[in-house]
Order: C-alpha cells, then sequence, then structure tokens
C-alpha cells in the first residue's frame, strides 16, 4: 500500500486551521455581542436622560405658567375692586387660611404638564432678618424655655448681622477700620448676611431643632417690615416691632409643576409687594423637588 506523502500531516494542518478560524470566529461573535449590549446600554441611557431632560423642561415650564397664571388672577381680581378698599381688602385676606392647610389657589393640566399655586402672606409672620433679639426671643419664648429662646435669638442675630466673621473677613475690616480712621471717615457698619430661606436656620450651630420646627409657620425671609394684624396669629402679633396694617402687603406664590407620570417636579417661589396697582415681582427662587 502506498502512502500518500503529507497526507496525515496535511489533515492535521487543516483541523489545526479549522479551529483557530472556530476560535476567531466565536472571539468575533462574543466582541460584537459585547459591542451590541453597550450600544443597547447606552441607548437606553441615552433615552433615559432624554426623558429626564424633557421632564425637567416640562416641570419647570409649568411651574412657570403657574405664577403666571396666579398673578393674572389676583391682578385682575385687584383691579376690579380697586375702588373698594374693604372688598379688595377681604378678597387678600380669603386667599390663604389663618388656620388649616393652604388653600390651591389655582391648578391646571397643559398636555402632560401639570401646575399647582398655593399662597403665603408673609406679611403675617415674623422675618427672622429684621426682627431682632428682642421680636425673636418673645417669639420662640411661646414655644419653649426662656432662656433657649433668647439664646437661640441672639445666635441668629448674629449669623444675620454678619457678626461672626472669617479670618480673611477680619483682616479686611481691620485694614477697612485703619484705613477709614486715617481719612478721617468713621468705620461702616459689619456687613449683613440676611437668610434667604428659612432653611438656613438648620446650618446654625446650637438651635433646638424641635422648637424651629414649632415655630417655622410664625417666620419668614421675605417681610417688608408690615405686619397683617388680620391674618398674622397672636403670638406674632406680639413679638411684631413693624408696622401694622389690615391687609397683605407682601404675598408669596409658591408654584410646583410636573410632568405626569415622571416623579421629577419644580418648584418656583415668587415674592410680590402688593400695592394699589397690582403685584410687583421682588425675588424669585426654584429649586427641584
Amino acid at each position: 500500500m502506498t502512502r500518500r506523502p503529507g497526507g496525515p500531516r496535511r489533515h492535521q494542518t487543516r483541523r489545526a486551521r479549522r479551529g483557530v478560524a472556530l476560535v476567531v470566529v466565536l472571539w468575533t461573535i462574543a466582541l460584537l455581542a459585547s459591542v451590541t449590549a453597550l450600544a443597547s446600554a447606552g441607548s437606553r441611557t441615552s433615552a433615559s436622560v432624554a426623558r429626564n431632560v424633557r421632564a425637567q423642561a416640562t416641570a419647570r415650564a409649568m411651574a412657570e405658567s403657574g405664577i403666571i397664571a396666579a398673578r393674572v388672577l389676583i391682578d385682575d381680581s385687584l383691579r376690579v375692586l380697586a375702588n373698594d378698599g374693604a372688598a379688595r381688602d377681604n378678597f387678600l385676606s380669603r386667599l390663604e387660611p389663618m388656620t388649616g392647610p393652604a388653600v390651591t389657589l389655582v391648578q391646571d393640566t397643559l398636555g402632560d404638564g401639570v401646575f399647582s399655586v398655593t399662597m403665603v402672606d408673609v406679611s403675617a409672620r415674623l422675618d427672622i432678618n429684621t426682627a431682632g433679639v428682642d421680636g425673636l426671643t418673645r417669639l420662640f419664648s411661646f414655644a419653649g424655655p426662656p432662656a433657649t429662646a433668647r439664646a437661640m435669638a441672639e445666635r441668629i442675630e448674629a449669623a444675620a448681622r454678619g457678626d461672626r466673621l472669617t479670618a480673611t473677613d477680619e483682616r479686611m475690616q481691620s485694614r477697612d477700620s485703619l484705613a477709614a480712621v486715617l481719612l478721617g471717615r468713621e468705620e461702616g457698619p459689619l456687613r449683613r448676611r440676611p437668610f434667604e430661606t428659612l432653611d438656613a436656620l438648620l446650618d446654625i450651630s446650637g438651635l433646638d431643632a424641635a422648637l424651629l420646627a414649632r415655630v417655622a409657620p410664625w417666620l419668614t425671609v421675605d417681610g417688608d417690615g408690615k405686619i397683617n394684624r388680620r391674618a398674622a396669629s397672636r403670638e406674632v402679633r406680639a413679638a411684631a416691632s413693624g408696622s401694622l396694617v389690615d391687609a397683605p402687603s407682601r404675598l408669596v406664590l409658591i408654584s410646583r409643576g410636573w410632568q405626569i407620570d415622571h416623579p421629577l417636579s419644580r418648584q418656583i417661589e415668587a415674592v410680590y409687594d402688593v400695592g394699589e396697582n397690582g403685584m410687583r415681582l421682588v425675588r424669585w427662587r426654584e429649586r427641584e423637588l
């Protein structure tokens, strides 16, 4: 029997090549599967990001629409009642109940977006930026021990007036004081650091959080120095040092907007002065919820 030269070796070489080719094919398939999986995950992530961005845009648009709708409602009513002072004051006083939960001022749905607006009469509350130590002490004393009330009032007033300066601030103050003396000028008052939100009180060490929670409905950071005695609580009237009026002088419209079936929402707080000719915007705050 004649053996073909190189026969078995050639078959072995072919099998080896087929084995290598199979490995390459398997690696290629695995690589393509990985790329496909990554692309699919990236697509899902992009879609999720796009949904969140759209929901955020919708939520903000709805919140702003709520502010506009509520302001138009109030301004139109004030114009209609411009010649009837008593009816005008009664209308403003009914916008926020003296007790119980806040009443929804206006609510509507636009497409897949929703907004809901409530109102706060901040002239029925004590402004922590202007109340002073004595006013805050009197108010806090209705909810806690007098000694604790005094200590908390002093800490809040010190923070609001900027008494606690950093080392850099102290050096700048010393330099400015020296320059004022050399130039024959009187030293300026300490720089104020007014609170912009009530939540900022939680950053002050040494305050009784439980007591703060009890007095929170009586406090504001948006006051104008006037107290609406028809809506202010007995505690606020006792602690107030500003002028007393019979109708809201400053309101906060709180509008929350969101997209239906999405957890993201946006809240806008618009502070308005209430005058004879309508409302004037004085402050605007936004945050995500």
